[in-house]
């Protein structure tokens, strides 16, 4: 059912036949992947683009609908539901490494974290201690000028 849609192009799915739409899919690709288990084949990942070409849908509209309040819950529960797929994959070991965290980068936000340490230990010099470096060095400097004026 289209559902007109004032100052563009009218909206393929209500939220609750988009929901249900998302649900068909990923049961079929259940039963798919079930069937494909049993001749032994690769199993067919769960993807937004997936989703998009079941739906009928350009990924373009996806990213609309998602901007709407009314379809950002289903959208978002799809979203999660592939993430879950690509994480336990790559987990598990089904997917390639590269290949998901690829996908997790660019489709969920993951990032890799380096922590830095940015506290001090007691170790480290205190004031006065780089006080006390600092007449040093000055004291070496005018050694070191005293030296240099007296060799020319």
């Amino acid at each position: 059912m289209t559902v007109p849609f004032k100052g563009g192009r009218p909206i393929a799915y209500t939220p609750e036949e988009l929901t249900k739409k998302i649900i068909e899919y990923f049961a079929h690709m259940e039963d798919e992947n079930k069937e494909r288990k049993l001749m032994d084949e690769k199993l067919r990942p769960f993807t937004i683009s997936g989703l998009c070409n079941y739906l009928d849908i350009h990924r373009d509209t996806w990213n609309e609908y998602s901007k709407k309040q009314a379809y950002s819950d289903s959208i978002k529960k799809a979203k999660a539901t592939v993430e879950q797929y690509v994480e336990e994959g790559l987990l598990n070991g089904t997917l390639s490494t590269i290949g998901a965290i690829f996908n997790l980068k660019n489709n969920f936000g993951w990032v890799d974290k380096i922590e830095v340490n940015t506290t001090t230990s007691s170790d480290q010099l205190t004031s006065d201690d780089i006080s006390s470096k600092i007449n040093e060095l000055k004291k070496k400097q005018k050694s070191q000028q005293s030296a240099d004026i007296g060799g020319l």
